[in-house]
């Protein structure tokens, strides 16, 4: 939760990568890592896990390395130990494990650097911006959540039924709005 928050919140900031003129070689180099599960080369994913840390870098966003890291380095330590007893540990595996990593520090780098405005800007409305803007909404929602629980003394700790909270208060007041569009919409004559 905290990395997609951390993610929203750079989204606001106003750094090199977040210039317009960038928009277009994001997505490429988005596809281009995307790509590069067909080209099974350990040495070409780490640099590409290192460039978007690097970029990540070059703009201070250093809590969310640390958050993707943080979600990320335990369930691949779970995997690595089951296939490791299981002696089914192969090059494949730790090659799909960087890859993953690879992509997802990659997807952070351009979600973070790319204002939802620009993305529709630029592509228009269609299925995938109308996801990518629900997304943003949901994400939106759910920092009003955690910064008016903050604003009145409320600390997540390490204890999950805080999280759960959050996550629930968000959920039932994006009901609620999703129900005044609705009628909002009847009220118009739509079906």
């Amino acid at each position: 939760m905290a990395v997609i928050v951390e993610a929203y919140r750079n989204q606001y900031r106003t750094t090199w990568l977040h210039n317009e003129k960038l928009f277009i070689l994001k997505i490429v180099y988005l596809v281009v890592v995307a790509s590069l599960i067909l080209y099974p080369d350990p040495r070409i994913i780490l640099l590409f896990a290192i460039i978007g840390v690097s970029l990540l870098v070059s703009i201070k966003s250093f809590r969310l390395i640390m958050y993707s890291l943080l979600v990320y380095i335990p369930p691949t330590a779970i995997i690595l130990l089951i296939d490791y007893v299981a002696g089914t540990l192969t090059p494949r595996v730790i090659y799909t494990l960087l890859y993953g990593y690879t992509g997802f520090i990659n997807i952070l780098l351009v979600y973070s650097t790319t204002p939802i405005q620009q993305i529709y800007r630029y592509m228009g409305r269609n299925p995938l911006t109308l996801s990518l803007l629900m997304i943003h909404n949901v994400v939106a929602e759910l920092w009003e959540v955690i910064e008016s629980k903050k604003t009145r003394g409320w600390e997540p700790g390490w204890n999950p039924y805080n999280h759960f909270l959050i996550v629930f208060e968000a959920l039932r007041i994006m009901i609620l709005r999703l129900d005044a569009i609705t009628i909002a919409f009847k009220a118009r004559g739509a079906e």
